[in-house]
């Protein structure tokens, strides 16, 4: 009785409006209600207002609620599978433990709303609104959120693998430690995103903008991050291994430690970007642009350096062993501790004992 006592619309009263409405014809009118353990199976209930109705285990298995007003409702442990929830107001709606498989939530507003730990997997959210959600453990396996806004949304842990996020807007969202691996975030959005510890093997990232974005430890193991925007972005200790960066815009991106080995890096502009001892074993530096770059201590053996640009880079214990150099340009170039501009390197020419410790073992081409 103390549960009820809050509602201004009792269990029988809102199964009869319900039953009402749909007799004439109307959408029904279900505010502060109560409807919790309600069996709603497939029911038309698009339209209805359900602002602060409590639904709590409620059946709503592919009900029909587009553009319902849900604001403040209590969804707890509903069963939301495979419902019609297409432009609903979702605002400080409470879904913990809800189950929302396959719903479908195109442009539905869910700001500020809390989905922690909420099964979300093939779900349509493509536009919707999802501005400062918690989504912290959230199941998004091989949803549709395709121009979505999860832009400052918490998405720590969750599971995004295979989802697609092409053209979706993630500034500044947490992403530490969440699963995105085969992810599709082409054209997305992530400035100044937190990544940390991020899994996106096999993701595409074609086109996406970076920038500023802490992707320190993150594993992008075979990515596709063709002409995308990585300006300053924070990828220390990260694993890049055969990645395709190629065309991309690493402008001082930090670099230090990360592995790049047999990663595609040609035409990238990499100027004044921190590779201190980063492993490039085997890359492809065709083309790329490493002017006044910090390489100190990089493992470049067995890279493509075809017109490749080291203009005043710092290659102090490069290693180049098996590198095929051909028509590159070291002007300027540091090859060792207080080197005087004088015996800076020239280009296409790694003379003056730059290498006497650690000789360049490949082919030097010049013209």
């Amino acid at each position: 009785m103390m549960a009820q006592t809050n509602f201004t619309m009792t269990r029988d009263q809102a199964l009869r409006e319900i039953q009402e409405s749909q007799r004439a014809e109307r959408v029904p009118i279900l505010e502060n209600a109560d409807l919790s353990r309600a069996n709603l199976q497939g029911i038309d209930l698009s339209g209805g207002n359900f602002s602060g109705a409590n639904l709590s285990e409620a059946n709503l298995y592919r009900a029909y609620l587009c553009g319902a007003y849900l604001r403040h409702a209590d969804l707890s442990k509903a069963n939301l599978n495979q419902a019609n929830l297409n432009r609903t107001i979702l605002i400080g709606v409470n879904l913990i433990g809800a189950s929302l498989g396959g719903t479908y939530l195109q442009l539905a507003d869910l700001r500020t709303t809390d989905l922690c730990g909420v099964n979300l997997s093939g779900a349509d959210l493509n536009g919707a609104f999802l501005i400062e959600t918690n989504l912290m453990g959230a199941d998004l396996s091989k949803a549709d959120l395709i121009e979505a806004d999860l832009s400052k949304a918490n998405l720590s842990g969750a599971n995004l693998s295979e989802a697609d996020l092409s053209g979706a807007n993630l500034k500044n969202a947490l992403l530490s430690k969440a699963d995105l691996s085969n992810v599709n975030l082409a054209g997305a959005d992530l400035t100044g995103a937190n990544l940390y510890k991020a899994t996106l093997i096999g993701a595409n990232l074609a086109g996406a903008n970076l920038s500023n974005v802490n992707l320190g430890g993150a594993n992008l193991v075979n990515t596709y991050i063709y002409n995308a925007v990585l300006h300053g972005t924070n990828m220390v200790e990260a694993n890049l291994a055969e990645a395709r960066l190629s065309r991309s815009d690493l402008r001082q991106a930090y670099l230090f430690k990360a592995s790049l080995a047999r990663t595609d890096l040609s035409r990238a502009d990499m100027r004044r970007a921190n590779l201190v001892s980063a492993d490039l074993s085997q890359a492809n530096l065709s083309k790329a642009d490493f002017s006044q770059a910090n390489l100190r201590g990089a493992n470049l053996n067995g890279t493509n350096v075809r017109a490749t640009n080291f203009t005043y880079a710092n290659l102090l214990e490069v290693t180049f062993q098996g590198a095929m150099i051909t028509n590159a340009s070291f002007v300027g170039a540091i090859f060792q501790e207080n080197q005087s501009n004088h015996s800076r390197g020239n280009r296409n020419t790694l003379s003056n004992g730059a290498f006497s410790s650690d000789p360049v073992m490949g082919r030097l081409d010049r013209f």
